[in-house]
C-alpha cells in the first residue's frame, strides 16, 4: 500500500492520500523534502541545504526556516498522514515515512 501524495502547483497545497496536509513555504519544504526521498532515497537533510535551495523561495530573515520547519512538524503530527519529521542532530532533520511513496505534481 502506498503513501499517495501530490502537490498542487498554483497553490502549492500538500496532500497525503487526498488529505490535506499544508501549503506555502512550509509546504514546499515538505514538497522538497517528499521528491528527494522519492527519487534519491534521501531522509536526512540539513537546515544549510534547505535555507540555500532558491525554489523554496525563503524570505531573507534568518529564523524563518526554523520557524517554517517547526511549523510543519507540529502540523505533521497534528494530522498524522504517514508523514514526520525528526530532529536528529543540530541543524539536521530526518523525513520519516511510513510506506513508499507515490508523487504527483497537479496543475489544480
Amino acid at each position: 500500500d502506498l503513501l499517495r501524495v501530490h502537490r498542487e502547483a498554483r497553490s502549492g497545497a500538500i496532500f497525503v492520500n487526498d488529505e490535506y496536509v499544508i501549503r506555502g513555504v512550509a509546504g514546499a519544504i515538505l514538497w522538497k523534502m517528499l521528491v528527494e526521498h522519492h527519487t534519491r532515497d534521501r531522509r536526512e537533510f540539513s537546515n544549510r541545504e534547505l535555507r540555500a535551495d532558491p525554489a523554496l523561495q525563503l524570505p531573507d530573515i534568518a529564523d524563518n526556516l526554523s520557524t517554517r520547519l517547526i511549523l510543519l512538524q507540529r502540523r505533521l503530527l497534528e494530522r498524522p498522514c504517514g508523514v514526520r519529521l525528526q530532529k536528529v542532530g543540530r541543524g539536521r532533520l530526518a523525513l520519516e515515512v511510513d510506506r513508499p511513496l507515490q508523487i504527483a505534481d497537479t496543475d489544480d
